[in-house]
């Protein structure tokens, strides 16, 4: 089965990561490998990340396949990536409490405000971003 990677049509479940952003994240953590591309030839659940390389996910927001990503990344960075997630702040589900808050090895940054994802012009996001930084030495 082919993964789900969303659409930039009217479900708009494609949310593409701010140009600021994407330059904030190459200067702190260096150049990055995207395991889900806008226009993916790989299915990034599937594939082993670099341990070499700082792993930056923005995955599709649709129902479901957020917690999806927060596993792989969790896995991934259990297994020696560095990984660096950008989600909404849905602090009342299942794969925050799992896999994030008070995890070790696991650090939350919240953006103050709401991002205006790339391609969408007219507001921000209806919903507040955070930053999870899986590291090496995840649990």
């Amino acid at each position: 089965m082919k993964a789900y990677f969303g659409s930039n049509g009217n479900n708009k479940t494609i949310i593409e990561t701010p140009d600021w952003l994407k330059k904030q994240i190459v200067e702190r953590f260096g150049e990055y490998f995207d395991p889900c591309p806008i226009n993916p030839q790989f299915d990034g659940l599937t594939i082993s990340w670099p341990r070499n390389q700082v792993c930056y996910v923005n995955p599709p927001y649709k129902r479901g396949h957020i917690a999806k990503w927060v596993r792989k990344c969790h896995s991934e960075a259990v297994s020696g990536s560095l990984v660096v997630l950008l989600i909404p702040s849905y602090t009342d589900t299942a794969y925050f409490h799992d896999y994030i808050y008070e995890k070790n090895g696991v650090e939350i940054e919240f953006f103050r405000g709401r991002i205006q994802f790339k391609g969408y012009t007219s507001s921000s996001a209806s919903f507040p971003s955070m930053l999870v930084i899986f590291n090496r030495r995840c649990e």
